[in-house]
């Protein structure tokens, strides 16, 4: 009889508490299960989000192949805008920023490309797509005269690896502006930088043309 009274009274017990807790335990186990298959679908609904940017991306790259047919320039510019819009929490955002850039450079826009490139530069972190951007800006604001600016914004681009193109980009202003020994020295850097066993036709008849002149 004792050990039926322990049971009933472990049964009273039971029920007891269950009054207490059994709600609150219901929710736990409620809102563990769903967050698991929440994580689930928010893990699955990231992977199709960055599907689609990827796709996205693909298309404006076949479109971007021959920029010289208006229809591609039309899709470049509207995938350009979608991946901005849509889907900046993406690495693909920054790089329809780049074409933007790219057509609003072919079509004379040369506020509009640096005002594109300047928002991709604000999308990463990343050091390399940073430098590159500079030095697109750097060219457009050569192509609009506006020197100072340019060599400003070579000072941004502090990688060693992009050394060559900052040295050569700040030859061509200084050639521009008429300063023709800082442009041989900015020259000269540019091809020690890139090594005797990388071949720059071009940089080596702009130090010719000055070292003749």
């Amino acid at each position: 009889m004792s050990e039926l009274k322990t049971e009933e009274e472990q049964i009273e017990a039971f029920k007891e508490w269950w009054k207490k807790n059994g709600t609150v335990l219901i929710i736990a186990i409620a809102v563990f299960v769903g967050g698991y298959f929440g994580w689930q679908a928010w893990q699955k609904s990231q992977a199709d989000h960055l599907s689609e940017a990827s796709a996205l991306y693909q298309n404006m790259i076949e479109a971007a192949s021959d920029l010289s047919k208006e229809d591609n320039q039309k899709t470049v510019s509207f995938i350009a805008k979608q991946l901005t819009d849509d889907y900046n929490d993406t690495g693909y955002a920054m790089f329809g920023q780049l074409f933007s850039a790219r057509l609003d450079a072919q079509k004379g826009n040369y506020d509009a490309a640096i005002t594109d490139l300047k928002t991709a530069i604000k999308q990463t972190e990343d050091a390399s797509f940073i430098a590159i951007a500079n030095l697109r800006i750097t060219k457009l604001q050569i192509q609009k005269e506006e020197y100072s600016a340019a060599l400003a914004t070579l000072e941004q681009v502090t990688s060693s690896e992009f050394l060559a193109q900052r040295q050569e980009l700040a030859g061509d202003i200084y050639l521009k502006q008429g300063k023709r020994d800082e442009a041989r020295v900015a020259y000269q850097k540019a091809s020690e930088a890139l090594g005797d066993n990388v071949k720059h036709p071009l940089l080596d008849i702009k130090l010719k043309d000055l070292v003749k002149g």
